[in-house]
């Protein structure tokens, strides 16, 4: 076949026209949807007798036909079509919610091509159509030309046969002895064909066949054969039995086969689709929970534990967002691979077909069954041998650069695991999924690269963080949000220079939640672009009124988050912000951790920059906690070192923390950055930051964070403490 002839047939099937005879109104327009997203040209019929006059009049090419109607039902309108002109040969798809032999059989007693039960999986019923579209479109063909009759057998895999069944002698048309790869002399009885059945499929084909032609009614048989050069091919074979005049011998029996090993190929290609991850082969989300419901009920009977692990990859978004997310998916496979390779197999669940019950959820999330645990901390021991195996790094080579040698990336990468046992976590699937998953954040908070099982408090902080989450979203909105501000102190005059902003939240439900605890949770929902924007916006108004108060040279420091920092276009919201407040940009200090600006070094050298065009002041919070180096110090415009209070609090009674100190602000002073220390808290801490030449401190030796109204009085009436700096 030509290849211009292939493409006049693709045209005709995509332009081909579908009648749906359906008395549900819904079930008519979700298949027109579905069919006319395929391309097909669709029509629909309340009943049986509007669904025959439509058929005179747009002569369709295939008809999709409920059973159940009033008025006339699918049968009998069936029985109608093909004794009407030019129904005898129009492909009709039975829809009938009895799947049951009888069905079946009246089906294929008035003729229907073939059946299909509901509810309609429509994947494998599209799959149906095409197919059966495609063999009646050359099956018309083939009544003008022998030849092409023959070739177009052979390219639907469709052949006839009968049987003489008193001599037991066996004939068929050339195409059947090809699709069945045996040659003529080898088929020549009954016999001879169970020879060539597919060993498993051998006792319930004979006990189905002698089922079969014992009754005057068309049957139906599906099973598999082997050929003659050992390739197994799936055979639907369709017949009916001719009984004697007394009607109790059978004495002949005729039909078609078909090849339909592609079509059950399709289908199964269908199910790894919808059952199978792509990226990595394994079981998906569907499938693991179907899995995991069945083993629950096993092991409910056994009265055995069970154990649900559920992996996060580790900073998996630095290698999408750095590499690419070729290279991300290529990750993902092997680690797959890895995954279920370094798992012995007493530890999972393996199934007849060789499979593993290991799931990819979704994103770097993955999951696994262990059974037959004797004690429940077996489970810590396979944990445990994961994250061993992911201390080996991933060699992954990219074939999609443009040079002639591909090139390869070394990557480490490390996981949270979360472990949930029934019946003690869970009863059912999903509460068991969703404590591993508890469990799992728990792990990823405890710093990553570790595992965690489930215990209730878990589930206590989820709910009370879903609780904070709710009445987060709406807090800006409903102000219940502050500010407050911690003063900061001229370390050589003891005035007060500027301030910190730090927001604060009293809910009317929740009473007065720890930023500790509402930041990190803003965070990570993403609510904290708003807070962010609300805390700029306020401070800056907050300090123009100061301003024009009397304190007309103090500043305001601003901590931004790194998920704002990396907004598009941040520096137009501070410029826009300044520009609607009146505030000088050099009285403004946006604080920005160093893990924030490490984690996309190029981006953020371009935003500091933008904002120090404007003459805003930056300052690197939390300085030390990082992982900076001297080098993208100098790259960075900034104009202030935080020092963290951590090493602060150790100054003077840990060496370590007091070497860091120094050494911070020595190589600070280096690079003519301005030092602030923060959380300070006693005079001997004071005083070895002064001898040190640290030129800015805060902390509660000063003042803790005060609310707005209080400021001007601090900033008239020093207190006692900070005429100890100037003495």
């Amino acid at each position: 076949m030509s290849d211009s002839d292939v493409v006049a047939i693709v045209k005709k099937l995509q332009t081909q026209r579908v009648l749906v005879v359906d008395d549900d109104a819904v079930a008519r327009e979700i298949a027109r949807d579905v069919l006319e997203g395929q391309g097909f040209l669709v029509s629909v019929a309340e009943d049986g007798l509007r669904g025959l006059s439509l058929f005179e009049s747009e002569n369709p090419d295939l008809i999709l036909l409920d059973v159940e109607m009033p008025k006339l039902n699918g049968f009998d309108t069936c029985k109608r079509l093909r004794l009407s002109r030019g129904g005898e040969n129009v492909p009709v798809i039975m829809v009938t919610g009895r799947d049951d032999a009888e069905a079946i059989e009246q089906a294929f007693s008035v003729q229907a091509t073939d059946f299909i039960s509901k509810p309609v999986n429509w994947l494998i019923l599209l799959q149906r159509i095409r197919y059966i579209l495609r063999a009646a479109n050359t099956l018309i063909e083939l009544k003008r030309d022998q030849h092409r009759l023959l070739s177009a057998q052979k390219m639907a895999n469709l052949s006839y046969w009968d049987w003489d069944m008193a001599a037991d002698q066996l004939l068929m048309s050339d195409q059947g002895y090809q699709i069945l790869g045996h040659p003529p002399e080898a088929l020549q009885s009954l016999e001879n064909y169970s020879d060539i059945i597919y060993e498993d499929d051998k006792t319930q084909f004979s006990t189905e066949l002698i089922d079969a032609v014992s009754k005057p009614e068309p049957w139906l048989l599906e099973y598999r054969i082997v050929t003659a050069s050992g390739e197994i091919r799936t055979i639907k074979n369709a017949g009916e039995t001719v009984f004697s005049d007394s009607g109790h011998t059978a004495i002949w029996s005729m039909g078609t086969l078909q090849d339909i090993t592609e079509q059950r190929r399709s289908e199964e290609t269908i199910r790894r689709m919808a059952f199978y991850d792509v990226v990595t082969g394994l079981h998906n989300r569907v499938a693991f929970i179907e899995e995991l419901k069945l083993l629950i009920n096993l092991h409910k009977r056994l009265g055995t534990p069970l154990a649900v692990l559920y992996l996060d990859l580790d900073d998996f978004k630095r290698v999408n967002d750095s590499l690419g997310h070729h290279i991300g998916d290529a990750l993902l496979k092997a680690f797959a691979d890895r995954l279920s390779e370094g798992l012995r197999s007493n530890d999972i669940v393996a199934r007849d077909d060789g499979s593993t019950v290991v799931a990819r959820l979704g994103g770097d999330e993955f999951t696994l069954l262990l059974t037959d645990l004797k004690h429940q901390t077996d489970a810590a021991v396979v944990a445990q041998r994961i994250l061993d195996e992911l201390s080996r790094p991933f060699i992954i080579v990219d074939d999609t650069t443009s040079s002639d040698e591909p090139s390869t990336h070394e990557l480490y990468v490390g996981a949270s695991i979360g472990i949930a046992i029934y019946p003690d976590d869970g009863d059912n699937a999903g509460a068991l999924l969703k404590n591993a998953d508890t469990a799992m954040y728990a792990a990823k908070r405890s710093g990553k690269k570790a595992f965690s099982y489930y215990v209730k408090a878990m589930n206590d902080r989820a709910l009370s963080n879903l609780a904070m989450e709710t009445r987060l979203r709406g807090a800006v909105s409903r102000n219940e949000l502050s500010l407050h501000y911690q003063p900061q102190i001229d370390l050589l005059s003891g005035q007060v220079i500027g301030v910190e902003a730090l927001a604060r939240w009293h809910s009317p439900e929740l009473g007065h939640v720890s930023p500790g605890d509402f930041i990190p949770l803003a965070e990570e929902t993403g609510q904290i672009i708003a807070i962010g924007t609300w805390v700029l916006e306020t401070a800056c108004k907050q300090l123009k009124q100061w301003q024009c108060q009397g304190f007309p040279n103090l500043k305001v420091a601003v901590n931004v988050s790194g998920l704002q920092f990396r907004q598009s276009k941040f520096e137009d919201l501070v410029a826009n912000t300044l520009a609607q407040t009146g505030v000088a940009a050099d009285h403004l200090e946006i604080e920005v951790t160093e893990s924030i600006l490490m984690s996309e070094v190029e981006q953020s050298i371009k935003t500091l920059l933008a904002l120090k065009a404007m003459g805003v002041m930056i300052s690197i919070d939390d300085f030390g906690t990082g992982y900076s180096s001297l080098s993208y110090l100098r790259r960075f415009p900034i104009d202030t070192l935080k020092v963290d209070q951590s090493f602060i609090q150790g100054l003077g009674i840990d060496a370590n923390n007091t070497g860091i100190t120094h050494a911070i602000i020595a190589m600070a002073h280096s690079l003519d950055f301005t030092v602030v220390a923060e959380g300070i808290e006693d005079k001997n801490q004071l005083t070895l930051l002064q001898e040190r030449g640290c030129e800015i401190g805060q902390g509660f030796l000063f003042s803790k964070p005060l609310p707005c109204q209080q400021i001007p009085a601090f900033i008239n009436f020093p207190n006692e403490k900070q005429v100890l700096v100037a003495n």
